[in-house]
């Protein structure tokens, strides 16, 4: 098995609490990771200094939007050019000594935890969300909601009359298009409940299955019911259900048109 954490082209920290705040937009979670990264350069490895550090940290942590999801500071990220995410108190980034006991969780919980998304995805699934996605924000909100991968690529097989292959997202233009697709969940409302798929937080912070009641909205269901529910389209959530309805049915156009021909050879960048 292949970890989901370090991909060819992705990379992710959700189980470290990455997206765990209200505000989950790409430039508030780049500015946390930059403002770990930045205060744990110059700091020894040694446990007493990575532990003073972690807690510090954590003091400045925003308030978690479920506080069952622990908020891990010791995230950062693991190349100059910011490309990809990781445990900066891991041996492979301190140059030798563990020090991720000093976190949120300890070195064998670590080591061990493999997220659900780990025995739901099939490898032709997750090869094709990291070569699509290929960013750290998008891909770990992405392959960490597998009812939402597997819902927008049933509604472009329902469209194009053919499952959906690995091979198929070698053609630029519909890899483009099924990133747009895929992109909804980095597009939605500020704190949006969309950022846990199909789930809303419940009382306590524990995830509840979330429905849309059209018939209080008073309308018909959506086709793209099954999407909608993954990103969060009631009132609610802070999305207009009507508009993202309207998007999601363009996205999904946009996917028919670009998909690649039987025998047409892939037009790649």
């Amino acid at each position: 098995m292949i970890p989901l954490c370090q991909r060819e082209a992705s990379s992710c920290g959700a189980c470290c609490g990455l997206y765990n705040r209200r505000d989950h937009s790409r430039p508030a979670v780049a500015a946390r990771l930059d403002e770990r990264t930045r205060a744990l350069a110059g700091v020894p490895r040694t446990p007493k200094a990575f532990r003073e550090a972690a807690r510090r940290l954590a003091a400045s942590e925003p308030e978690p939007l479920f506080p069952s999801v622990r908020i891990c500071p010791l995230l950062g990220w693991l190349d100059p050019g910011r490309t990809r995410i990781g445990c900066l108190a891991h041996p492979a980034a301190t140059g030798g000594p563990d020090l991720r006991d000093c976190g949120a969780y300890d070195a064998r919980t670590c080591e061990s935890f493999l997220c659900p998304s780990h025995s739901w995805l099939a490898e032709e699934e997750a090869a094709l969300v990291d070569r699509v996605c290929a960013d750290v924000h998008l891909y770990g909100l992405v392959v960490t909601d597998v009812p939402f991968v597997r819902a927008a690529l049933a509604a472009v097989e329902e469209r194009v009359g053919a499952r959906v292959e690995r091979r198929h997202v070698e053609a630029a233009p519909f890899r483009s298009a099924l990133r747009r697709l895929f992109d909804l969940k980095g597009q939605l409302e500020p704190g949006s409940e969309g950022l846990y798929g199909a789930f809303r937080p419940g009382e306590g912070g524990e995830p509840v299955p979330r429905e849309i009641d059209y018939t209080a909205l008073g309308r018909g269901r959506s086709a793209h019911d099954a999407i909608l529910i993954c990103v969060g389209a009631d009132p609610r959530s802070g999305n207009d259900l009507d508009a993202l309805d309207a998007e999601v049915g363009q996205r999904l156009d946009a996917c028919g048109r670009t998909f690649p021909a039987p025998g047409a050879p892939p037009r790649a960048v």
